[in-house]
């Protein structure tokens, strides 16, 4: 479990790729109404393929390099180097006519043993037996992806055994020197011979574990080039003989070993250090995202009769383990908790309580090959309670989505690394969101002071017969009575004279607006309006690390209106129709606070940096213009460079050309793309100034009198700032 460090509630869709950095940290309180799971883990509904990430070939290339390697290093072999215990083990050979010969390698008997009389060379394992410490220091190493589900890391490395102790179980195995027990000393040092080192090739599994609800566990699989070299396979690929020697210990009366020079010895020596080394490995992997204890429980297995146990730790919340094997229990490489969105915007906007309940994290599905290794994001949100001011709905589960094909659809300039969330998710999302009520918007005019009758009296004439000509306070109530959809498009912003293909289109239909007014100290309705709101969507990439959501035309978002509980005003439905856009756009500045811009966090130990290039819909739907998935795609650049694209914030000189109900024409930034926004909403997407420098400005929100300000963007980083009475 991951930390959030953000208070905006869109990370809900955005959470792992943005906030999230590796397992077992536990979602802490005190992060804008992110708080820990009540329960402990989250336990509702998951899909397998919520959303990916990738890393491309030219992802692994850049982690190969200098600058990537070292993070890598620093996590599998902190200082470099790898201490790896050979317990004593009964292995079986044959050798001159022996058939069946048993020996016990790493024979090393009790602390500070020096014969066989406490434990050396007896031929036995006990318990007593004291692994022996084998030295390995990692000098390269070297990532690639291999199908269909393994990261191999090729590792070049010098191996230092020391001395290790070998003895038959069989006290009358010797055939040279009168029979008796077999003893040798073994020692492999990879210096001995050149090359000074070895390559080792561990083939990390990206195992799905199907007893713990799907989740990532990392195993290796095997170890490449841990057989002595034969044939045409020559060292570092292999294991030269010439690097171990065997010898005959002192008091020893067989000489076997060194009179026949015991290769069967030196191959049981080879293939129990690889045990070692991939038991060791595959301990340290799993041990690095081995589940915390959340509240001093363990999460419940998903396969019949597999539980788990917490074990207590120091300084920490202990760790859960297998109760039958005692292997760690894979943690969550994500985010899970319960997120209050009443908290997470302005004061009064929402109902208090309105909490969903997430979990996003890497399980369900992978895929490895020549071209990068892609790991589904398994995960779900669920609302806590159904909320008093939407009615209950059912939906029908989702069909599963395969993992995206994120090269097909990755920008020209290539990528290194890459995001997805399913469109399958984000509509969840939004229904779980609705169903918790906190789509149940509420305007008054403690929040928006503009939210008088006064505003309104031009626009309805009628309204001034019941205020006595006064301005008195209006309320809106916005009643989701379907939850929105959501469809994910190509993701064109516009520049350069591009058409714009919004990147989500969400889709809310029979939307509810009443308006109220405070009449003889009670809110009195004065009408209803029911329409389909469609809201294009699109993210901004600002800089290196920025992401800003962006809002398309909202002059023709609301559509198919209708008209309700108007018996006390005289206008018709056509003109109380004409007023849903500028009321829904009074929300739109309230909103815009729990939907900034956000900044990526620092990867800190990594010595590398992000550098976003763009959204867009990834896999497209055969036969339509809609995909299935919203990509992020990414570069790595060094930590020690600064950002390619910086962002820069120049003063621009803005003046009013014209204004004519919904529309300003700006002018001062010269012909170049720009983006605006109105009284601190929403920026827009870009749009080409004309040839005359001038910005057509459309906002519902200038068609209400008063005070407004709008701010202008050009795309070569200049800004301005534009007041309006």
């Amino acid at each position: 479990m991951v930390r959030f460090v953000t208070k905006a509630p869109w990370l809900v869709l955005f959470a792992v790729f943005l906030a999230c950095g590796g397992g077992g940290g536990g979602c802490g309180g005190g992060c804008g109404g992110f708080q820990q799971l009540p329960q402990g883990t989250y336990a509702g509904p998951k899909l397998d393929a919520a959303g990916a990430i990738r890393v491309s070939s030219a992802g692994f290339a850049y982690i190969n390099s200098d600058a990537g390697i070292a993070t890598i290093l620093s996590v599998l072999a902190p200082g470099g180097t790898l201490r790896v215990p050979v317990p004593c083990s009964i292995q079986t050979t044959s050798l001159l006519g022996i058939p069946v010969l048993q020996l016990a390698i790493g024979d090393e008997g009790s602390l500070l043993c020096t014969s066989e009389a406490c434990g050396q060379m007896d031929g036995r394992c006990t318990t007593a037996d004291v692994p022996r410490e084998v030295l390995i220091n990692i000098n390269t190493l070297r990532l690639a992806p291999k199908s269909p589900d393994i990261v191999e890391a090729v590792i070049g490395a010098t191996v230092q055994t020391g001395e290790l102790h070998i003895g038959s179980v069989s006290t009358n195995a010797c055939l040279l020197g009168g029979g008796g027990r077999i003893k040798c000393t073994v020692d492999f040092d990879t210096a001995r011979a050149p090359p000074a080192f070895t390559e080792l090739g561990l083939n990390i599994k990206l195992a799905i574990d199907t007893r713990w609800d799907r989740l990532l566990a990392l195993e290796v699989a095997d170890i490449d080039g841990t057989s002595t070299c034969s044939g045409g396979t020559q060292p570092p690929a292999c294991i030269d003989g010439a690097d171990i020697t065997l010898a005959r210990p002192a008091g020893a009366s067989c000489s076997l070993c060194t009179a026949a020079n015991f290769g069967p010895v030196k191959n049981l020596l080879i293939g129990q250090l690889a045990s070692s080394l991939q038991k060791q490995l595959t301990s340290a992997l799993t041990d690095l995202n081995c589940a915390p204890c959340s509240l001093g429980a363990c999460p419940m297995a998903t396969q019949a009769g597999v539980s788990a146990m917490c074990v207590p730790e120091d300084g920490g919340p202990g760790k859960c383990v297998e109760a039958s094997t005692g292997k760690c229990v894979p943690g969550l490489i994500g985010a899970e908790g319960r997120l209050d969105v009443s908290s997470a915007l302005p004061a009064g906007l929402v109902p208090p309580g309105s909490e969903i309940e997430l979990a996003f994290g890497a399980g369900g599905l992978v895929a490895s090959g020549p071209t990068g290794t892609s790991i589904g994001l398994r995960g779900g949100v669920r609302e806590v309670r159904p909320a008093a001011c939407v009615a209950p709905k059912n939906r029908p589960p989702p069909v599963m989505l395969p993992l995206p094909d994120l090269d097909r659809d990755a920008p020209a300039v290539g990528y290194d690394v890459a995001f997805s969330l399913s469109q399958q998710v984000m509509a969840d999302t939004l229904y779980r969101v609705q169903q918790s009520g906190a789509l149940c918007l509420e305007l008054g005019n403690e929040s928006v002071s503009l939210l008088e009758s006064g505003l309104l009296s031009t626009l309805l004439p009628s309204l001034n017969k019941f205020t006595d000509g006064k301005s008195v306070p209006l309320r809106v109530a916005i009643r989701p009575v379907n939850p929105p959809t959501v469809v994910i498009g190509e993701g064109t912003l516009g520049m350069n004279g591009q058409p714009l293909d919004p990147l989500l289109l969400i889709d809310w239909p029979q939307l509810e607006i009443d308006v109220y007014a405070l009449l003889e100290d009670r809110n009195a309705r004065l009408f209803t309006i029911q329409a389909d709101l469609k809201l294009p969507l699109g993210l901004d990439v600002r800089g290196c690390d920025q992401l800003r959501p962006v809002v398309g035309s909202l002059m023709n978002a609301v559509q198919n209106v209708s008209v309700k509980n108007n018996e006390l005003l005289a206008e018709s439905p056509d003109a109380l129709a004409m007023l849903v856009p500028s009321l829904l756009s009074l929300a739109e500045p309230q909103l815009a606070m729990g939907f900034p811009s956000v900044t990526l966090p620092d990867l800190p130990g990594f010595a590398f940096k992000i550098q976003l290039l763009r959204a867009r819909g990834v896999g497209q739907v055969t036969g339509t213009s809609t995909y299935n998935h919203l990509g992020i795609y990414a570069r790595l650049y060094p930590r020690t460079e600064a950002c390619p694209v910086p962002l820069r914030a120049e003063e621009a000189a803005l003046w009013l050309s014209s204004r004519e109900d919904a529309t300003a024409r700006v002018m001062g930034l010269g012909t170049q793309e720009v983006s605006f926004r109105v009284d601190d909403g929403f920026w827009s997407t870009w749009q080409p100034a004309d040839a005359f420098g001038q910005a057509i400005v459309q906002h519902p929100r200038l068609r209400i009198g008063g005070r407004h300000v709008i701010e202008v963007r050009g795309a070569d980083g200049r800004t301005g700032r534009l007041e309006l009475r």
